[in-house]
Parts: structure tokens; sequence; C-alpha cells
């Protein structure tokens, strides 16, 4: 959207915003459950105990999961949350995501396959699991299923369609760090928004630990740590404006100009802003990691990571969201990987900003499962005069699911090019499948002084056949896009 053309002279300021709910005390949880014998281990989380306090986060009342090694008797139960689709879209009169809810839960395990037994509570006439290309096709009796996972795995879980999803986390096994400077253990702890994370401090969120609010990095911070197996959550506070400070200030984590970042493991769920805005003031951003994150939020803005700065790793993480999945104002030499992503109606699978030279980005081994309607997969805009170079960017095994045109708003393309940058070349596109096909699925517009020249698709397929030219993949150029080639 064009309100998210974001100027790095933001303020970053870190005020507190109203009084904070006690943190709950005194809770009752059911312990973490490790069954470890010589044929792996598998890591059944604990629970909350009481979330009645908590906003838009409950037990599933849709699931029941249960676990157990392969070979084994015994299931254990494991804890499933929920998530209603709360938000309104008053703004810009898009359609919000169509999904009623989503249940989610999360367990570990190593050295050993878990079979995983699934009771969906209501009629079940068909399940479908997703990613497609992992090949799981579990057994149904009514409305029981089961299947086997012989690795970690993030699934998406769907009986009969596509409105109530349950989102499977199978990971491998943490080493809880009890020592972080902010450790939050198995229970509900609520922080208000912007808690400080300074240099060389650590924020631990522990398997069955729910903390409701959101962290700060301060401009020019280095070796930050946030990890864990828990989440953290704002469904305590309203979505109610796409101002950028305002967004800002109502992120989950946000940063500038932070260096050796290193973030694994936390779920975000109902995401009041972004979820992790990373700026780049006076190019302080770099060598920062992402991993094993998953994110699941209904409102506007919720962007999931940016990728600013230099030198940056994105993999292995999970984003169901409304607006855009990975962003950039600006970066080079990063690489975002092994990403399964449900986009929504405001957001983009990428979006390529203009506010500084990008170059040597890599996607790879990314599953879209889902794109509600709305804006193109990919977008690179650039205003009129920006001189900036936008060149050696890689996609290389993207599969997209479904990507459904619902009306002229939602285009939901696959790619547009709208140059204004100094230059845009060689983009590289290999082995990109794309299930169904909409009328209109890109444009390729330079100008005079901003041309496209470089763009390669190498064994791209869109609706089950090959696509050898633009004409074929019902996308678009005008004359100053050259040296489109489709191998």
């Amino acid at each position: 959207m064009n309100f998210k053309k974001i100027l790095l002279l933001t303020c970053f300021l870190t005020p507190i915003f109203g009084a904070c709910k006690k943190e709950i005390a005194d809770i009752v949880v059911t312990p973490t459950k490790t069954n470890t014998t010589s044929n792996g281990k598998l890591v059944v989380y604990p629970s909350p105990g009481d979330l009645s306090k908590v906003e838009r986060l409950t037990q599933s009342n849709d699931y029941i999961v249960e676990l157990r090694k392969s070979g084994e008797i015994s299931y254990q139960p494991c804890f499933v949350y929920k998530t209603d689709n709360y938000w309104i879209d008053t703004y810009f009169g898009g359609k919000p995501k169509p999904q009623t809810s989503a249940s989610f839960t999360s367990f570990a395990f190593e050295k050993t396959s878990v079979e995983v037994k699934i009771t969906f509570k209501s009629t079940a006439n068909s399940v479908t699991v997703r990613p497609l290309n992992f090949g799981i096709n579990p057994s149904r009796n009514g409305n029981v299923i089961t299947f086997t996972l012989t690795e970690p795995k993030k699934i998406s879980i769907e009986f009969n369609d596509r409105t109530n999803p349950l989102f499977l986390f199978a990971e491998a096994p943490d080493i809880e760090n009890k020592a972080a400077t902010y450790y939050y253990g198995p229970g509900v702890h609520n922080i208000g928004l912007q808690k400080v994370i300074k240099s060389n401090e650590s924020v631990y969120i522990a398997a069955g630990a729910v903390v409701e609010g959101s962290f700060i990095i301060p401009y020019n911070t280095q070796n930050v740590n946030i990890k864990g197996r828990g989440i953290l959550t704002m469904g305590e506070w309203k979505h109610e404006s796409t101002d950028i400070t305002w967004l800002g200030l109502h992120s989950a984590i946000k940063a500038n100009g932070v260096s050796n970042l290193q973030m694994e493991g936390v779920i975000f769920t109902n995401t009041c802003g972004w979820t992790i805005p990373i700026y780049n003031s006076d190019n302080l951003t770099f060598n920062n990691q992402f991993r094993n994150l998953k994110m699941i939020s209904w409102n506007g803005n919720t962007d999931g990571i940016w990728v600013n700065g230099n030198n940056h790793i994105v993999d292995d993480c999970f984003i169901f969201n409304n607006d855009d999945i990975i962003m950039s104002h600006g970066a080079t030499n990063c690489k975002i990987s092994n990403l399964v992503a449900w986009g929504g109606p405001w957001g983009r699978l990428y979006y390529l900003s203009n506010q500084a030279s990008t170059t040597g980005i890599l996607f790879e081994n990314i599953n879209l499962i889902g794109k509600d309607g709305g804006v193109e997969l990919i977008q690179v805009l650039g205003e009129t005069g920006t001189k900036i170079n936008i060149g050696n960017i890689t996609f290389k095994n993207l599969r997209v699911e479904a990507h459904p045109k619902t009306n002229n708003y939602n285009t939901n393309k696959f790619i547009i090019f709208n140059s204004a940058y100094k230059s845009v070349t060689n983009w590289l596109f290999e082995d990109i499948t794309i299930d169904d096909k909409n009328p209109d699925e890109g444009d390729f517009y330079g100008t005079v002084n901003s041309p496209i020249n470089g763009v390669k698709f190498k064994n791209l397929k869109i609706g089950g056949v090959k696509v050898n030219s633009l004409s074929e993949g019902n996308m678009d150029k005008n004359e100053f896009a050259t040296g489109i080639t489709f191998e």
C-alpha cells in the first residue's frame, strides 16, 4: 500500500502506553512432558493455564490433537490454542481474510517419528494438509485423522474447506534459557507495550508461556537474543490507524539500527501493527537472523518480517497474516528460505519499496499455501526520480497453491514491476509453480529513465502448463522493459 513508503527518519521513541494489567500469578499449568528413549525424543509442551484474561486467545473448541512416538501405544494430549478472526477493514474497503478462526499447536521431536491424531469436533467430509508438496495424506475415519511425521514441519490441516484451519508446528527440541535477562515461564504474563531490550540482553519465552505485550530494541543496539517456544500476543490492543508512527508504536518487536539480532522459535499472535519491523537508519542493521518463527494475525498492516540492511537470514518460518509477508526498503546479501506462508488481501509475498538499493536477495524453497485475494504476490515499486538500483534478485523453488482474483480491487496478480528506479536488472525466477491462473498475471512497466533489463523465467508453470512467453503467462510489458526471457 502507498502509505507504507516509510521514511527512515522516523523518530524512535519508547513510550509505554497506558497501565499494564497485573501479571497473572498462581497459575496452574501442566508440566512439559518429554518422552525420551533410545528411539528418540518427543516433547509435548505444557498448557498455559487460565487464558480467561488474555484477549483474543483461547483453548480451541474445534480440535483435539494427540501425539505418540511411533510404535508406542498411548497418545499424549497436546494443548491447542485458537484465535477468532475479529478484524473488520474500515479503511480501504478491501475484504478482510475470509477465515473465521485459526487453531494452532506445537511440539518438538528428534531421532524418531511421531504419529499425530487429530479429532475435528464437527462433521468432517474431507481433509487437506498443506503445503501440498509435503505429500501428507492422512487416514480418515469420520472426523478423526492420523498421519506420521518423520521430520519437523509446519503444516495447515483443513477440514471440509479453508475457513477454520489448524496449524501444526512440529520443531526440533530447544534448550531452555532460564538465565535470560527476561525469562517468561509457563503461564500468562502482561508486559505492556514496548518493553525495552538493550544491547547484550536476552528474552526467553518458554513453551506454555503467553506474553501479552510488545518489545522495542533501541537505535544502535547489538547482540540481542529473543527466543523460546511460547507465545507473544497483542490481542489486548485494537488496530486503530494506518499512520506509520502509530503502527511502529504498536508493533510486536520493533528495532532500528540493530545488528547480530537472533530471533528463534517464538509464536506471534494477533499482532496489532507490524510484526517485526526492522529499520536501517545509518546502515547499522546487519547480520540478523530470524528462524523458526510462527505468525498468526488478522489485522491490517500485520507485515511479517522487514528485511532491511545487510546479511540477514530468514529461515523455516510460518506466516499467516493480512499484510506483506516479507517487506524491504532496501537490502543486500539476504536469504529467505523454507518459508510457509498464507497471505491476506492487504499483503504480498514480497514488497520491495524504494528507499535504498537492493541486491543479492535469494528467496528459496517457498510454499505460499494461500493468498486471500487482494494485491499482487510480488511488487517492485519506485517513485519517479528514485536514484537507486534494484538487481540480482532470485526466486527459486516457489510454489503458489492458490491466489484467486475476486474483483477489480483484488487483482491478485503474480507480479508487478512499476519501475521508476535508476535500473532494474538481473532477476531470476527458477522452478516456479503457480497452481491456478488469473486473466492478468503481471506487468513489467519501465520508463525511458528507469528501464527494466534482464528478467529470466526458468521452468515457470502456471495452471499446470509450462510458460514460454509473457503472453502465455497472461503478463504484459512496455517498450522500456527488455531482456525478458523464458527457458
